[in-house]
């Protein structure tokens, strides 16, 4: 459910999509991102493993975190990111100045949602 909607996003916009991404900071932040957006803002997507959205946006904060050590652009206040399940989506933010994490408390679900996700996802990329 995640590459369609993703496909669809790079089919009206100028965004590369890196999938697995590999992202190695040192031994203790490293990993695969498995979706990341590269746009004027990136975007991280990371997908739940064992269907545990709650540990899955555990790792995309840690994801972000690393993210936030290789970005050289000062000048982006946030990173952003998504975890999923496929038909439940999570979005969070780390605010670089403050260096915190802010969780949307709010779920997205598909097929209900699919526009406002899509509205969300393009929100940030453009």
């Amino acid at each position: 459910m995640v590459a369609p909607l993703l496909v669809e996003i790079a089919k009206i916009t100028d965004i590369t999509i890196y999938i697995e991404y590999l992202l190695d900071v040192d031994d203790k932040l490293s990993g695969l991102l498995d979706y990341f957006l590269v746009a004027n803002q990136d975007l991280i997507i990371i997908e739940a493993k064992k269907k545990d959205i709650d540990s899955g946006f555990n790792q995309l904060a840690a994801q972000l975190i690393a993210l936030d050590k290789c970005e050289e652009n000062d000048d982006i206040e946030f990173l952003y990111g998504a975890v999923t399940l496929g038909d439940i989506w999570k979005f969070g933010i780390l605010d670089r100045k403050n260096k915190r994490i802010i969780k949307n408390i709010h779920s997205h679900t598909i097929p209900e949602d699919i526009e406002e996700v899509f509205a969300i996802l393009m929100s940030i990329i453009r």
